[in-house]
């Protein structure tokens, strides 16, 4: 005989599979059968097949400057403003005292991302981190430091609606697992003091030393989140989905339920896992954006996307030898017409699963976003 049953509060269930589950409790046993055709995840249902957020420290300073910029229009006009409108949220890793007198520029560069984002109409996610070596002593120091970044953002009409506590704790952040989650917490005591802001946990780098660094963040995490944001760097590298299958592996619940962010990730890097420079180029980033949308996403199934970056400052092509920075989108250097592995990458981040090589066909060149990438004059 079947009972009624009551899943207990922190294991939403994701259906993957028709299936039957076994549920024992104070009054009993009680068998639950579930269809894949009748019951189907919020959470599955909402994945994105696309990068829909950006994340990019340099979008105020586009060629110069964000109002001048002769990418900012497009970027508004085709990938923002007009439907199917991709690009939703907005990503900027903050100094974290950056509101303290001793970093006008960082403040000055924060407040224009502010500006500019809220004219495209773009979601705010901001995470906190460290520039210059210097750390909070506590997690009520960073609480405090944090409700000022808070309380300028509200100054200024633009509240932040998504929170990361601390950008890559294991690896760019290089923070504890223990202060990492510490802070976290203190983000999630901030955003109950009237910001409305919803925190996102994690955000690791999915390197080999997750594992051991994710289980005593979690243990230490209060309340435990139901969002939950990674940089899979290491399997857009390696074309592989294992590290990525780790870190969910590690999460609560094994991930069942929960949310999953690709909070900053790009289609190459730099630096193998052993320490190398690797200068994959164009076709290299082609091949890996490819990989995220058809692969890694397609199975993995985010909620959101955000790259890193679009466009550095003055045009400039990226590189490992010079930028010291590997993300950004390169601009087109082949003949328009012959197979271009730059525009290629450029329209599996904007366009997903239908994007193929030798592209030709949908948004992103219909709406001249590829001359404008390219230089083209008359932008």
């Amino acid at each position: 005989m079947f009972r009624s049953c009551t899943f207990p509060q922190r294991r939403r269930i994701t259906i993957a599979t028709a299936r039957l589950r076994l549920f024992a409790g104070s009054s009993g046993i009680c068998l639950a059968a579930l269809s894949l055709n009748l019951l189907v995840s919020a959470h599955a249902a909402a994945a994105s097949a696309y990068v829909d957020g950006i994340s990019d420290q340099s979008l105020p300073a586009w060629d110069g400057g964000f109002s001048g910029s002769y990418f900012a229009g497009r970027f508004h006009d085709m990938w923002v403003g007009s439907p199917p409108s991709h690009i939703t949220l907005a990503r900027y890793v903050v100094q974290w005292n950056v509101m303290d007198g001793d970093y006008p520029r960082y403040r000055g560069e924060f407040e224009a991302w502010l500006a500019d984002i809220a004219s495209l109409g773009l979601t705010a996610d901001v995470a906190l981190s460290s520039y210059d070596g210097r750390y909070p002593s506590s997690q009520a120091e960073y609480q405090t430091r944090l409700e000022e970044v808070l309380n300028r953002a509200k100054e200024l009409s633009h509240p932040v609606r998504y929170l990361e506590a601390w950008n890559e704790p294991n690896s760019q952040g290089n923070e504890s697992a223990v202060k990492a989650a510490e802070f976290t917490n203190g983000a999630y005591a901030a955003c109950e003091h009237g910001y409305g802001c919803t925190v996102i946990a994690g955000n690791f780098e999915d390197n080999p030393k997750l594992p051991a660094y994710q289980e005593q963040y979690v243990k230490d995490l209060h309340p435990v989140p139901a969002i939950w944001g990674v940089h899979p760097y290491y399997s857009v590298e390696q074309e592989s989905e294992e590290p990525f299958l780790t870190f969910r592996e590690h999460l609560p619940n094994k991930g069942i339920g929960e949310q999953i962010w690709f909070t900053e990730i790009a289609a190459r890097r730099c630096v193998d896992s052993g320490g190398r420079v690797v200068e994959n180029g164009e076709v290299g980033q082609a091949e890996r954006a490819s990989w995220l949308v058809n692969t890694l996403m397609r199975n993995a199934r985010p909620e959101h996307v955000f790259y890193y970056e679009f466009l550095l400052k003055d045009r400039r092509q990226p590189s490992c030898q010079s930028e010291g920075a590997d993300g950004a989108l390169y601009l087109p250097s082949s003949d328009p017409n012959a197979p271009d592995r730059a525009r290629a990458a450029a329209s599996y981040i904007w366009d997903g699963e239908g994007a193929s090589w030798g592209y030709t066909g949908s948004a992103f060149m219909a709406n001249a976003a590829q001359r404008i990438l390219t230089g083209a004059v008359g932008f």
